[in-house]
């Protein structure tokens, strides 16, 4: 991992999902489509921000384990399982959201990104509106100068949990498409509410799928 940090410890619930993950995961078949020149695998020194649904968590964090990305999840406790989930595949942590340590998540975003390291992010986390883009990932974008890359994940068939966001389990076997979008380039310079505002509608319609 690009930093030290404290592995959080597996709970039975997320000791179970880490579990089904990897099981499903292992059966899972993947293709990639969209930008050939950005792949998350050979990212190193970009400085990305990989911005997708909610919803898509499962296959996403499945798929590119061990490629040194830094999560920003929330401190709730699903966030917490969460983390303790992806820092198992290789992810570190970035604890925040925009209803609790923001400000402070915020700065920790910039200064990973300015270093280099991509970070990943859901628009609509942690509590949506579901596949609703807010304007954290805006901000993040025009006060580093990164760009912002929309990633989807399709599955051929999938179980949908009736949680907040309709979360997404694909069936064992089935093939996964990966999207990886055009990038979204914020510029830097003073991120005012109007730029904010023009940006999370391009993310929106980026993922819209």
């Amino acid at each position: 991992m690009p930093d030290q940090q404290q592995i959080t410890p597996l709970d039975p619930v997320s000791a179970a999902i880490f579990l089904l993950g990897e099981t499903l995961g292992r059966t899972w078949r993947f293709s990639v489509t969209g930008r050939s020149d950005y792949d998350p695998f050979h990212d190193s020194g970009k400085g990305l921000i990989y911005a997708f649904w909610h919803s898509h968590l499962l296959p996403l964090a499945f798929y590119f384990r061990n490629t040194a990305k830094t999560a920003v999840i929330s401190g709730s406790s699903d966030g917490i399982r969460a983390a303790a989930v992806a820092q198992r595949w290789g992810h570190t942590v970035i604890h925040g959201s925009s209803s609790h340590g923001g400000t402070q998540a915020l700065r920790t975003c910039i200064r990973t990104l300015k270093s280099g390291r991509s970070i990943v992010i859901t628009p609509d986390g942690p509590r949506g509106p579901r596949e609703t883009a807010k304007k954290g990932v805006a901000q993040i974008a025009l006060l580093s100068g990164s760009s912002v890359i929309p990633v989807s994940a399709v599955p051929e068939n999938a179980w949908r949990l009736k949680s907040w966001d309709r979360f997404m389990i694909p069936l064992p076997f089935s093939r996964i498409t990966i999207r990886i979008g055009d990038p979204l380039h914020a510029g830097s310079g003073a991120a005012d509410e109007i730029v904010i505002s023009r940006l999370t509608e391009r993310i929106q319609e980026a993922l819209t799928l």
